[in-house]
């Protein structure tokens, strides 16, 4: 438990108080002097057990300050407290993340608003007496979240069995990140952010394969391609079909193209071939020409 230098009763007309980015219980009224010295005493009170939540994860440096919270708009702290004692009882931060993540199959997929659990802390004096299952339970009717849509930040041994305990998380989705997810998340969301535009632009290549005749060759604006042709690219069911009916597609298959540029420039007539060619005949003109004069 936390207890202050202040009495807390004012700022905790109940339980579980939220705070945003003013720094303001959400059950505060008052004028602008009761505000700011509202603003300082709740300050001090979050950095505590920030300080506390960090210590307890054995962090360098606490996840949960006031300062943060203050430039943050997308970010919640529910704080429990025993109102009776006057003392404080522990935190929990939320808010919402675009994160690139991936899904059960590694396709990765942008989850623009993803809810997200930044930072969980009970007083070690008050843990296991169900108070941690009170303050997550509110925030989740409050935010209207689910837990297994809840993206989780660094969580610590004690969050991660929190978690199996009280919603039967167990099955994780691996991330390259430092975000646990588990598998549902994913579950009812979008698709994959460049599934789509894949299928779009296969159908689409197909199509056009279809409508040029060169189902399954490459063509691209290279040298190589004006010189030789197109490619064959091949797949899987080409690869099980034998090396003779292969050959017999490709030639029908392959369309080839005009080389253009330098390369179609014009070879010269005359060779060695040619010169050894006609030289015999140029001999016999000039002998046949010698014996009539």
């Amino acid at each position: 438990m936390v207890d202050f230098r202040f009495d807390i009763k004012p700022l905790f007309t109940r339980p579980i108080i939220k705070v945003t980015s003013n720094l303001l219980p959400h059950t505060f009224r008052g004028d602008r002097r009761q505000s700011l010295d509202a603003t300082a005493k709740m300050s001090e009170i979050i950095d505590s057990l920030g300080l506390l939540s960090a210590k307890a994860q054995k962090l360098t440096k606490p996840v949960t300050t006031a300062q943060r919270l203050r430039s943050s708009e997308n970010q919640v702290v529910y704080i429990l407290a025993d109102v009776d004692k006057g003392v404080v009882l522990g935190l929990l931060k939320v808010g919402t993340k675009d994160l690139y993540l991936f899904d059960e199959i590694g396709q990765t997929r942008k989850i623009p608003n993803a809810p997200s659990i930044l930072d969980f802390y009970i007083h070690e004096s008050r843990q296991r007496s169900g108070l941690g299952k009170e303050l997550f339970e509110t925030m989740l009717t409050d935010e209207g979240w689910k837990p297994i849509k809840c993206s989780v930040d660094r969580p610590s041994d004690k969050l991660l069995g929190f978690l199996r305990k009280h919603y039967g998380l167990v099955r994780t989705i691996p991330q390259a990140n430092n975000f646990v997810l588990y598998e549902g998340f994913f579950d009812d969301k979008q698709q994959p952010e460049n599934q789509d535009q894949n299928q779009n632009h296969q159908h689409y290549r197909k199509s056009q394969q279809q409508s040029n005749g060169t189902a399954g060759m490459h063509l691209t604006n290279s040298p190589n391609t004006q010189l030789f042709g197109a490619t064959y690219l091949g797949d899987e069911l080409n690869k099980k079909r034998s090396r003779q009916l292969e050959a017999s597609k490709l030639s029908a298959q392959i369309t080839q193209i005009s080389p253009v540029g330098r390369y179609g420039a014009r070879r010269p007539t005359c060779s060695m071939a040619e010169i050894i060619h006609n030289g015999p005949s140029t001999n016999q003109n000039n002998t046949g020409s010698g014996r009539i004069s």
